[in-house]
């Protein structure tokens, strides 16, 4: 349930386009999740190849794994997380699932190797920024991502936001790779939470530490909206999981409940219903 900062949350979510929850994940729960990462980042760098990539892995490089969804349950009880799934229907309502899933490993860069050294601000979710023909564009999806390393300081790879830049289609970005004006680094600890709208002009920043950066990243959007993953997600893990989260795993009715599901198709509308949640 909502609890009452909720409410605010959204409010300055709606008005800056992120939110930093500090303190979501206990230490135990960050220390399992890195064990999960540094398992799978190991074995493929054991393999010597990059998946996503499709070519030798390099260790000197960030390593980009989706739908890590499917991988173990402990990744699954991330979805409807306590506290941050409330804001999440609150803010995009019930017609929703993860259409999206990834978590980068970003080891120190290799000063000399000049690559590595800008930045790449931009908003998700690729063409829907060119071929949709409104302003400001609509929010279709939002963000929630889970630290995992400490990037409370800068140049730790940290997420680089321009708040409020989510009700602007176009922003002015330096020629040289440079921060663009109002850019501020998110200052986050292992186990803090930060969500954005899909909107928000946003980047990693160069990983000039010592710190190897690793976060989870978990998208959520409406039902209609196509997967950015394979979301392989088995039978077997669907089975294990209550309503609300095969829901949100991609368990669907047809190709039209996605557009229009009927009364008592959707879990999770069923259960706000049920609360008092929504009255429609």
């Amino acid at each position: 349930m909502p609890g009452p900062e909720t409410s605010l949350q959204q409010q300055t979510f709606d008005e800056q386009g992120y939110l930093h929850l500090p303190g979501v994940l206990a230490a135990d729960m960050v220390e399992a999740l890195t064990e999960l990462v540094d398992a799978n980042y190991e074995a493929h760098r054991a393999a010597g190849y990059d998946p996503y990539l499709k070519r030798a892995f390099d260790a000197s490089r960030p390593f980009f794994y989706p739908n890590f969804l499917k991988d173990d349950q402990r990744f699954v009880n991330l979805l409807d997380h306590p506290k941050v799934f409330p804001l999440v229907y609150t803010v995009l309502g019930w017609n929703i699932y993860s259409y999206h899933s990834h978590y980068i490993v970003t080891p120190p860069r290799d000063t000399t190797d000049r690559r590595g050294g800008r930045f790449g601000f931009h908003q998700d979710s690729g063409r829907v920024n060119v071929e949709l023909d409104c302003s400001p564009r609509p929010r279709l999806s939002i963000k929630v991502s889970y630290w995992l390393s400490d990037c409370d300081e800068v140049d730790r790879g940290n997420l680089f936001v321009v708040p409020g830049s989510h009700r602007e289609d176009r922003i002015e970005l330096p020629e040289d790779g440079s921060a663009p004006a109002g850019a501020v680094p998110v200052l986050c600890r292992a186990g803090d939470v930060v969500l954005f709208d899909r909107r928000m002009w946003h980047s990693a920043s160069p990983n000039n530490s010592n710190v190897v950066r690793k976060a989870l990243f978990i998208g959520y959007g409406y039902r209609w909206l196509r997967t950015k993953d394979d979301m392989t997600i088995s039978s077997r893990m669907l089975a294990a999981n209550d309503p609300v989260r095969r829901q949100l795993l991609g368990e669907a009715t047809d190709a039209n409940g996605q557009f229009s599901p009927k009364p008592g198709q959707l879990p999770l509308h069923q259960w706000m219903l049920d609360v008092g949640l929504t009255d429609a």
